[in-house]
């Protein structure tokens, strides 16, 4: 990269916010993980996330009818 370039990602990196900062990092991380055939690492799990239930739909386990000509 010339200093040119260098200086002026530099100077418009100052310029943002830590949140903006990471948004960045996280895309980064992202392309360099893509060109190398790595997978991304950039999706983090809570707990707890289904403590709160999930809805199912009632006829969840029913074949739909469009689909009814091919079963």
């Amino acid at each position: 990269m010339s200093d040119f370039a260098f200086k002026y990602f530099n100077s418009e990196l100052d310029n943002l916010a830590l949140p903006e900062l990471n948004q960045i990092l996280d895309k980064v991380k992202t392309l360099i993980s893509v060109k190398s055939g790595e997978k991304s690492t950039s999706f983090t799990r809570e707990l707890g996330g289904l403590e709160e239930g999930y809805y199912m739909a009632p006829d969840f386990d029913e074949t739909p009818d469009c689909f009814k000509e091919y079963m």
